[in-house]
């Protein structure tokens, strides 16, 4: 299981909850949505084909969704994801076709919050930060 695909679909899975709340779960799909929420509202549909899995993914996005800002409830949501891309063998490619026909874009959350979609170097936003090399 490639942990990137996980991290590829966090940013759009967040966004979803962030803007909809747990009701992401049975929202049917809003025109006025950016695009990044319908992706993050699509690849939770996909996520919670599975019977087995729908429960622990539907409890991970109702605790992200009462603490956005909780990296614990974020993680959690990871965590699920991650135990369902190990018992289902076709959810990581279908994911990954989802991502692929999408325009992804970052959005940053929170306070002294950083949106890219790719970073190769240093982001700081701490206060009084020293980058040494």
């Amino acid at each position: 299981m490639d942990p990137s695909l996980v991290d590829a679909m966090m940013p759009s899975l967040t966004a979803a909850v962030a803007a909809y709340g747990a009701n992401v779960l049975v929202r049917a799909e809003d025109v006025a949505a950016v695009e990044t929420v319908r992706l993050g509202q699509r690849l939770l549909a996909r996520l919670r084909r599975n019977e087995d899995v729908r429960p622990r993914i539907d409890v991970a996005v109702q605790d992200l969704a009462s603490a956005l800002d909780d990296e614990d409830f974020r993680g959690a949501l990871r965590a699920q994801i991650k135990k369902a891309l190990k018992e289902d063998a076709d959810l990581a490619s279908e994911l990954e076709t989802l991502l692929a026909g999408s325009r992804v874009t970052a959005q940053a959350m929170g306070a002294r919050s950083v949106a890219v979609t790719r970073n190769d170097g240093i982001i700081s936003t701490g206060d009084n930060a020293t980058i040494q090399r």
